[in-house]
């Protein structure tokens, strides 16, 4: 049979201090000396005793923890992000609560409002959609702050997140300098109406002086190398056939050099193969691939900074607050 939950009330009387002294003990008060912490910390790991979070919640209306909703668990660039959030968060003693959408958007609200229910003190959201987004801008201004961790420009929220546009401009523009002059785009946030590396790559064809018909748009059925990989076929169809590819994520573009391998394509003589968010795989696949840094871990310590200190400022807080982090092109042997 299991034993009962210790109590605050089990380990005074197990030590003979009242409880609110072991109250103290339990929270590191400076005020008890040393020697009474820790035989009440001995005596509290003896009984295994748990902080009752909640309870203190209800008291202090605080729970210190930070939701994190993201789009795709089997997506790399989310994973490390996702570690890297829980460490930061850890390290500031908060606890993170997780969910995936699986970019939708009835997911996503669904998410949020079991956040809510269990008073979050916070949320980090890659959202799940680029044009519905104002159940996230509700939960926001009913007071549990938001940061978004990608760019939604008019939504009026705080915003972590790499500049896409920016990354899909250096891309096109390395691939515009290296003479060429039909480039295919497979690009999964079109869908979800994500269209910044699409303004990034018309921005760099028309410096170059080529026309926007230089680049052959493509959607992906989703965002895994099986997806990129039966994209190929469709794409090396066109007419010109394509010199070069842009894939939107690295997964996308993994699956387009295995599409190249099987069919006899040589990359990068015979199509270049640039990818997004310089994932592991990326540097150490067969073909190392050149791709867009997507700096994972430095945007998830900006936004839990970002997102701690407007917890610890609410009355004080001047939203939106956007950081575009600027990332730099890779360049490895596939381009």
């Amino acid at each position: 049979m299991a034993r009962p939950r210790a109590r605050l009330k089990d380990i005074a009387e197990a030590t003979g201090f009242s409880a609110n002294t072991v109250s103290l003990a339990l929270r590191g008060s400076p005020r008890l000396p040393e020697e009474t912490r820790e035989l009440i910390l001995e005596a509290a790991a003896r009984l295994n005793y748990f902080p009752n979070h909640i309870a203190r919640s209800l008291v202090h209306s605080v729970t210190r923890t930070i939701g994190l909703v993201m789009t795709d668990i089997m997506n790399p660039t989310l994973t490390l992000a996702a570690r890297t959030i829980e460490r930061q968060l850890s390290l500031a003693g908060y606890a993170m609560m997780f969910a995936a959408s699986d970019s939708s958007v009835e997911n996503e609200k669904r998410a949020i409002g079991l956040f809510l229910s269990y008073q979050v003190d916070g949320m980090l959201i890659y959202p799940a959609n680029h044009r519905e987004y104002d159940h996230i801008k509700v939960a926001d201004e009913a007071g549990t702050p938001v940061l978004l961790l990608v760019d939604l420009p008019d939504s009026g929220l705080d915003t972590v997140t790499i500049d896409d546009r920016a990354g899909a401009y250096k891309a096109f523009r390395y691939l515009c300098r290296q003479g060429h002059r039909a480039i295919a785009m497979l690009d999964g946030g079109r869908a979800l109406g994500n269209f910044d590396k699409m303004h990034g790559a018309l921005q760099a064809v028309r410096e170059a002086g080529l026309s926007e018909e230089a680049i052959m748009v493509f959607e992906p059925e989703g965002h895994a190398p099986a997806h990129g990989f039966a994209a190929m076929a469709r794409i090396m169809e066109s007419a010109p056939p394509p010199t070069a590819l842009f894939a939107s994520t690295d997964s996308l573009a993994i699956g387009a050099l295995h599409w190249c391998r099987e069919n006899g394509i040589a990359v990068p003589q015979d199509l270049a193969v640039v990818g997004y968010d310089n994932t592991e795989i990326s540097q150490y696949g067969a073909l190392p691939l050149t791709t867009v840094n997507y700096a994972a871990d430095e945007i998830s310590r900006i936004g839990v900074d970002r997102i701690l200190k407007r917890i610890e400022n609410r009355g004080s807080w001047k939203a939106p607050d956007i950081r575009l982090i600027e990332p730099e092109l890779i360049l490895r042997d596939s381009a």
